[in-house]
């Protein structure tokens, strides 16, 4: 890793932003993440000057190994196994879908995940604040729960569990990262059903100041060169307009778009938002019908972590 990081100090920039797991400050030599496995930097075809324009070659002149290859190529193994694990993750809901939101129209709209990547110490801004549209410390930052969750004019009725607890989480690290900061919630219902976790949302409106509003937001736009989201706060019974520095919406949780490909070469069965289905949800939570193949409790149904499963799984 430490390769890599001097090889970033060397690659030229390109400002970017593919909507997903990368960030606008990403370089062009890098990795889905810092945590990866395995711990392998890559080069990204697609914005590499080398595999563009046939130029540069920067990367491969400082690398201290020698380990820069530009020749090689994809290749095709063919092997035996005992078992497969299916461990597809995966990804995040089309926010584009709610245009209301400002998504891809306002640089100060983002996702939960591009924030948690801006604050991570190992991440592509190593912790630095990369703000969309400049580098001032945000004042105000509203976060929109549901984003494609709990919604079925969207397909995706169901919960992604996940949400109310990260956007806890990171209200306290803005607020820790930036003591000026002030948070705004809007929810629908806070669902934090965990050992501990109720405490811990507390914990960020009694001690980080994280303001929680009930109700969904209606629009954000712009008025006098400042992003303003309105939205109902159902408990007061009114519409509230709040000047926003930064938005952050948290996105549903959905299947990797090739999840039901795979699937069908598999021949394990799916539902029909294109989870995996287990072979029984208390008894076989991580084994498919198919005898072999196994996959992990979140690429099942959307999970936090800790949530308590059975941990026998019997082996073919």
């Amino acid at each position: 890793m430490h390769g890599l990081r001097s090889l970033q100090r060397e690659v030229p920039y390109e400002v970017r932003a593919n909507g997903t797991w990368e960030w606008e400050c990403e370089r062009r030599l890098t990795g889905p993440s810092a945590r990866r496995f395995p711990n392998v930097p890559v080069i990204d075809k697609e914005h590499c000057l080398f595999f563009l324009k046939g130029r540069c070659k920067v990367c491969q002149k400082v690398c201290p190994a020698g380990a820069v290859d530009y020749e090689q190529k994809e290749e095709l193994i063919t092997k035996k196994f005992g078992a497969i694990i299916v461990a597809t993750g995966f990804t995040q809901f089309d926010h584009s879908a709610y245009g209301e939101y400002g998504a891809g129209k306002f640089k100060d709209v983002i996702t939960g995940l591009h924030l948690e990547r801006m604050l991570d110490t190992s991440g592509p801004t190593g912790g630095m604040w990369c703000g969309p549209s400049d580098q001032k410390e945000p004042k105000n930052v509203v976060f929109i729960q549901c984003v494609g969750s709990r919604d079925e004019s969207k397909g995706r009725p169901y919960c992604s569990r996940i949400c109310c607890m990260y956007t806890a989480k990171q209200a306290i690290l803005l607020k820790d990262h930036f003591p000026n900061t002030q948070s705004y919630i809007f929810y629908i219902d806070v669902r934090a059903a965990g050992k501990n976790y109720e405490e811990f949302v507390k914990r960020a409106q009694r001690e980080y100041g994280a303001i929680y509003i009930r109700g969904r937001v209606l629009q954000d736009f712009e008025k006098n060169g400042k992003l303003i989201v309105r939205g109902a706060d159902t408990l007061a019974g009114k519409q509230v307009e709040i000047e926003a520095d930064l938005v952050v919406l948290a996105t549903a949780v959905v299947p990797q778009p090739d999840a039901i490909e795979l699937a069908k070469i598999l021949n394990i069965p799916y539902d029909q938002y294109g989870f995996y289905s287990e072979a029984h949800p208390k008894l076989q939570p991580v084994e498919s019908v198919t005898k072999g193949i196994f996959s992990p409790v979140r690429v099942s149904f959307p999970r936090i972590f800790p949530t308590p499963w059975p941990p026998r799984v019997r082996l073919p």
